[in-house]
């Protein structure tokens, strides 16, 4: 249950980040949109290689 809370908790922080970034492309992608293609490990679940290249570099820069 604790991992579970856990893992929740860090797709929020994600969605958090991304809001806090204040950026115009990302605004216009959707923030609820970015965050959907990515489950609650942060792991990329649906998307197209491009749309793959941007959430690999969004999830590096929020884990440093």
């Amino acid at each position: 249950m604790i991992d579970e809370e856990r893992r929740y908790a860090m797709k929020e922080k994600f969605r958090l980040w991304l809001i806090s970034l204040n950026c115009d492309l990302i605004n216009d992608l959707g923030i609820d949109e970015i965050v959907s293609r990515v489950d609650d490990r942060l792991e990329i679940v649906a998307a197209s290689k491009e749309e793959r290249a941007v959430l690999e570099d969004l999830i590096k820069c929020f884990r440093l």
